[in-house]
């Protein structure tokens, strides 16, 4: 196995451990909030907006996972009426597109967090600046576009496929 795809499965699995605790504790700080508001009548003023950046970082990590692993939603219309090779080269270049894009995102991304009045701004409850979860959001794109750039090396036409793990 390459360096990149170890790289990527490492990746895999600490954005994995990262959603899980981002919803782990987006249901923790609901359901305190909850025990708070109603039992003891005094809400968290803090609960909306940490629950709001936990499910941020929770859908942009998930996303970036569903990348690595191959889960987008596509929309096959060339199925059936190309040949197997014509249909992997064009899917081989639709990655090259979504790969063009996360990347052309991401650096805008970047280009957002150099500008200093970004980290001047602060959230309302929790007086985190807002550029952290730029931030974070930020380097979740720069996961993604390495993970769609390893698929797309895995999956140049012409190359030989590799066993799947646990297939003869």
């Amino acid at each position: 196995m390459t360096f990149l795809k170890l790289l990527d499965r490492f990746l895999v699995r600490l954005e994995g451990a990262v959603a899980v605790l981002a919803m782990t504790g987006v249901a923790a700080i609901l359901i305190v909030q909850v025990i708070f508001r109603y039992l003891l009548q005094s809400p968290l003023f803090f609960a909306e907006e940490l629950a709001l950046v936990l499910m941020i970082v929770a859908t942009f990590t998930g996303f970036s996972l569903m990348v690595a692993e191959g889960r987008l939603i596509t929309i096959d219309l060339f199925g059936g009426r190309v040949s197997p090779r014509t249909h992997a080269r064009i899917a081989w270049a639709m990655r090259g597109v979504v790969l063009v894009l996360a990347a052309a995102l991401a650096v805008f991304a970047i280009r957002y967090l150099a500008v200093p009045w970004v980290w001047i701004e602060r959230s309302a409850t929790l007086g985190l600046p807002r550029a952290l979860l730029y931030a974070i959001v930020t380097t979740e794109l720069w996961f993604l576009v390495f993970h769609q750039l390893v698929q797309l090396l895995h999956t140049w036409p012409g190359r030989t496929p590799e066993p799947q793990e646990g297939t003869a």
